[in-house]
């Protein structure tokens, strides 16, 4: 029997290529939550977190144990009671969730190489793997929401590491258009105003990468009270001089880490990207 399982998107099980109907949201929650730690044992405590926002009820423990049930009809034997709670097994190569994270992985070795057609295969490939936000269709309980966060932040990471990847390889008007789309869902993400405003600079359109400038400061002040961080300030700079090191093919004003000494610009106590 093949098996594959998805939750980079809605919660989806493959059985020989045709998606296995799931039934109730509680059912696909408990499968969600073991999803989040293959081959682990995952205790009652957290599976009753990630079912019931608040308090359980007293037939939490039953209900599980109901759910489980009709789980095994689809999983077979991957599905076992294991103290302190239950745990699924999955094999290699079965949940898009590891497939993301090695091909993720291969790219940063590439770029890390200067490899980055080798890298922005792998991580083209791997963000393909998104079908959506994470487990779209089930409510973000306690249990699942800070699982859930990270993983979406791994997808930011990737988008990033992607579009530094066809930076490096000159393909700036690549970009422009899906980082438009992805600072219109994530407009704290510094990183991506960055390359904006590079690509719109390499490009030859200066004056829209200052404009850019101006969009992120807003930006970044109404979501959370705070101004640009240096480096996003220090290519602003850069760019207000015609810096040199802005028109190459990689992109270089990175490496160097440069800090705007002008004047103090606040930072963001949460380590935004």
């Amino acid at each position: 029997m093949d098996l594959r399982f998805g939750i980079l998107g809605p919660v989806r099980l493959w059985r020989d290529g045709a998606i296995v109907q799931l039934g109730t949201t509680k059912q696909r929650l408990l499968l969600a939550r073991l999803l989040l730690e293959p081959n682990r044992a995952v205790s009652h405590d957290r599976l009753f977190s990630a079912l019931w926002e608040d308090n359980p009820p007293k037939s939490a423990l039953a209900n599980v144990r109901s759910y489980a049930n009709l789980l095994r009809k689809d999983l077979c034997d991957r599905l076992r009671a294991r103290q302190p709670g239950y745990l699924l097994t999955v094999e290699p190569g079965e949940l898009d969730v590891a497939e993301f994270n090695e091909r993720v992985r291969q790219g940063r070795a590439a770029m890390s190489g200067d490899r980055h057609e080798e890298a922005l295969g792998h991580l083209t490939a791997a963000l393909a793997l998104w079908r959506g936000a994470a487990a779209e269709d089930l409510p973000r309980t306690v249990g699942v929401a800070a699982h859930l966060d990270a993983l979406e932040e791994q997808r930011y990471l990737a988008i990033e590491e992607c579009a530094r990847a066809r930076l490096a390889l000159g393909r700036h008007s690549e970009i422009i258009g899906g980082l438009r789309e992805t600072l219109a869902l994530r407009p704290t993400r510094e990183r991506l105003w960055e390359y904006l405003m590079v690509a719109l600079y390499r490009t030859g359109d200066v004056a829209g990468a200052l404009r850019v400038y101006a969009e992120a400061r807003q930006a970044l002040d109404r979501e959370l009270g705070i101004a640009p961080g240096p480096e996003l300030a220090e290519l602003h700079h850069l760019m207000l001089n015609r810096d040199p090191r802005l028109s190459g093919p990689a992109p270089g004003w990175q490496h160097r880490r440069l800090r705007c000494q002008r004047r103090p610009v606040r930072l963001c106590s949460t380590g935004c990207a």
